[in-house]
């Protein structure tokens, strides 16, 4: 009888110790710890970049605290769950939706909250409008251990060169160790500038300057080949 009662007494601590368990568990994904911000894909936050005059929509996810992590609030079928906040308004602003207008070339701070909880700011950078991105020479040929120079600059419509607009520069992964990056850097450089490569083995290699954008079709590209001798 003693031993029964002490097994009787284990199982009610057993399921008293799950409930509480099951009971915090349940309480940690009911509570939001965090919120995702960006525009279209939300499962992390980074900085975004648009073209003066494009609209687009921010996309928040409220998730959970615990493990495994859930998604409480989502932007894309509660729009209206979340509130929008830019901290530039002359720059962009964002309406109750999430919808975002680009009033003037410049950076703003975004930011979503929900249940008391903000999400962390990314930058939104907007560059003026451009419908091409020139890179002189357009091909280059060097010997192993030179630096050379490559101009970057983008048009506007009447083709005159347009300042400001964000780029990024990289080589072709497949003949990566032909050239350095950039002595510049590589990443969110401004046109109209000069970049500078030092070779480094003789091959054959393409320099990809990117225009940044969240939309495919405004990430207009300068490709230069460039081969190097002995």
């Amino acid at each position: 009888m003693q031993i029964a009662r002490l097994f009787g007494s284990c199982a009610l601590l057993i399921i008293s110790l799950f409930s509480c368990n099951a009971y915090d568990l349940t309480k940690a994904q009911a509570t939001v710890a965090g919120i995702f911000i960006g525009i279209g894909y939300t499962s992390y936050t980074s900085d975004e970049f648009l073209t003066l005059g494009e609209a687009d929509s921010l996309q928040a996810q409220a998730f959970s605290g615990g493990w495994p992590r859930r998604t409480i609030y989502d932007s894309s079928i509660e729009p209206t769950r979340f509130r929008y906040f830019s901290s530039n308004p002359a720059v962009a602003i964002v309406d109750s939706l999430g919808h975002i207008t680009t009033l003037s070339v410049g950076e703003t701070g975004l930011t979503a909250s929900a249940a008391g909880m903000t999400s962390p700011v990314i930058r939104l950078a907007v560059s003026p409008k451009v419908v091409a991105l020139v890179a002189e020479p357009d091909t280059v040929s060097a010997r192993v251990g030179e630096t050379f120079a490559v101009s970057l600059k983008a048009l506007d419509t009447a083709g005159r060169s347009t300042a400001g607009v964000i780029f990024n520069a990289g080589l072709d992964t497949s003949w990566w160790a032909v050239t350095s990056p950039p002595l510049e850097g590589d990443w969110k450089i401004h046109t109209p500038i000069t970049l500078h490569f030092q070779t480094k083995l003789a091959g054959r290699v393409r320099l990809i300057m990117t225009v940044q954008n969240h939309r495919a079709e405004s990430r207009f590209q300068a490709i230069v080949p460039v081969t190097v001798n002995p």
